[in-house]
C-alpha cells in the first residue's frame, strides 16, 4: 500500500517536473549549466593580463629605459601611454587611463652606478583588488630579475666570472612549487564552486513551494501519510538535479580544462549530500509560509548568500564569530571547498566529515519539515471537515 502511494506521488511529479512550455527539468539542468559556461567564459583567461600601465620616465636613461622594457615585454602590462609629467600621470589616473603608473625618478640610473639604492615607483589603483595584486605579484618579479641582473654586471664589471657574479649578486634562493592550482588560475579555483551555487539556485526555485501548494490545494487525501508524500515529491527533483550537477561537472572538466584529480566515487557522494540538505532545508521553509510567493522568496536571504560566507573565495578559519557561525548553516559550506580539494588535489582531507554533516542536516531539516507540514496538513482536513467541504 506504501510502496503504491509512493510510485503514484513519485511519477505525478516526475511528469510535472517534465510538463510544460519550458519545463522545471530544464531550470534544474540548465541553471548551473548555465553558471558554468557564463562564469566560465569569464574566467577563461585564467589569470588578468594586459594591465593598463601609464609610464613616467623623469631620467631618461639607458637603464630607465631597459626597465621600461622589462614593463612591456611583461604579459602582467601593456603600455598605454608615456607622460612628462607627474601631474599628467596621476590626471592620466584618474582619467582610468591605466590601472598602474610606473615612475622613474631622475638620477635613477646615477644612484645605481653610484652604489646608491635607487627607488622607482609604481601606483596601482586597486579599486578592483584582482588588479591591484596582479600588478604587484608581476612587479615584485620584475623588480628582483632587474636587481638581480644589474648587481651581476657590476660584479662581472668588477672581475668576477659570470656564474660567481650571480652567486654574490643572488646568495639565497627561493625554490617555489605550486600544487593544486599551478597556473594560479580562477577558473580552476573558482568555476565548481559557481556550479555549485548555480545548483542550488535551481533546486531553489523548482522545489520551493512543493509543499505549500499541497497545503493550498490538497491533491490527496488523507489516507496517503505526509512523509511519503515528501519523500517521493524531493525525490524526483534530487534526481534530476543530480543529473544537471554531472552534466555542470563536465562542462567545468571538458570546456573549461578544470583538472579532474580525484575520485569521481567521492564527487558523487559529495554531490548526492548535497543536494540532500539543499532539498530538506528547502521543505523547512515551505512546510513554514504561509504563500507560494514566501516560498521563493524567504529561501534566497538564506541561499544567496552561501557563496560568500562558504570559504569558496573568502577561507573560512579567517572569518569571524558570528560569520563562522552563519557559514556552519550553509550547505556551500560543506561543498564548495572539498569538490576544489577533490578536482584540483586529488584529495578533500574533509570529505567524509562534509558528506556527514550534510546528511545528518538533511535528515534533521526533513523532521522538522514533516512536522510542521503534517501538523498544518491535518489543521487543514480538520478545518474543512468542520466547514462540510469534501476531502480530496
Amino acid at each position: 500500500m506504501r510502496w503504491r502511494q509512493f510510485w503514484e506521488i513519485f511519477t505525478s511529479e516526475l511528469r510535472g517536473l517534465f510538463r510544460g512550455r519550458v519545463p522545471l527539468a530544464c531550470l534544474l539542468i540548465g541553471t548551473p549549466l548555465g553558471f558554468t559556461l557564463l562564469f566560465g567564459v569569464i574566467y577563461g583567461a585564467n589569470i588578468v593580463n594586459d594591465i593598463p600601465l601609464i609610464i613616467y620616465d623623469e631620467d631618461q636613461s639607458a637603464l630607465s629605459r631597459r626597465v621600461i622594457q622589462a614593463y612591456t615585454d611583461a604579459d602582467r602590462f601593456t603600455v598605454t601611454e608615456h607622460v612628462q609629467s607627474e601631474e599628467e600621470m596621476r590626471a592620466a589616473l584618474l582619467d582610468n587611463c591605466g590601472k598602474a603608473a610606473l615612475e622613474i625618478p631622475r638620477d635613477f640610473a646615477k644612484d645605481v652606478k653610484q652604489g646608491r639604492s635607487a627607488e622607482a615607483l609604481l601606483i596601482v589603483n586597486s579599486a578592483n583588488n584582482m588588479f591591484g595584486n596582479a600588478a604587484i605579484a608581476a612587479s615584485q618579479e620584475i623588480a628582483r630579475s632587474l636587481e638581480i641582473s644589474v648587481a651581476t654586471g657590476m660584479l662581472e664589471s668588477g672581475g668576477l666570472l659570470p656564474a660567481a657574479a650571480l652567486t654574490n649578486a643572488y646568495p639565497v634562493r627561493l625554490g617555489v612549487r605550486i600544487t593544486g592550482d599551478p597556473a594560479n588560475g580562477y577558473a580552476a579555483f573558482m568555476l565548481g564552486g559557481l556550479m555549485l551555487n548555480g545548483l542550488q539556485i535551481g533546486i531553489m526555485v523548482t522545489l520551493a513551494p512543493l509543499l505549500i501548494t499541497e497545503l493550498l490545494c490538497p491533491r490527496y487525501a488523507r489516507r496517503y501519510p505526509s512523509w511519503i508524500f515528501m519523500l517521493a515529491g524531493i525525490l524526483p527533483y534530487a534526481l534530476v538535479a543530480f543529473v544537471g550537477y554531472l552534466i555542470a561537472l563536465f562542462a567545468c572538466i571538458h570546456l573549461f580544462y578544470v583538472p579532474m584529480h580525484g575520485s569521481w566515487l567521492a564527487v558523487f557522494a559529495l554531490g548526492g549530500a548535497f543536494i540532500a540538505f539543499v532539498c530538506c532545508v528547502l521543505l523547512v521553509f515551505s512546510a513554514c509560509v504561509p504563500s507560494r510567493e514566501l516560498s521563493l522568496q524567504a529561501p534566497m536571504l538564506y541561499i544567496m548568500p552561501g557563496l560568500l560566507y562558504s570559504g569558496l573565495s573568502w577561507p573560512a578559519f579567517d572569518m569571524g564569530t558570528y560569520a563562522a557561525a552563519f557559514g556552519a548553516l550553509l550547505p556551500m559550506t560543506y561543498a564548495g571547498d572539498a569538490l576544489r580539494d577533490i578536482m584540483l588535489s586529488g584529495y578533500a582531507p574533509d570529505l567524509a566529515r562534509n558528506v556527514t554533516i550534510m546528511l545528518a542536516a538533511a535528515v534533521g531539516c526533513f523532521l522538522v519539515a514533516w512536522g510542521v507540514f503534517h501538523w498544518r496538513r491535518m489543521r487543514g482536513f480538520r478545518r474543512a471537515a468542520a466547514q462540510g467541504e469534501v476531502a480530496p
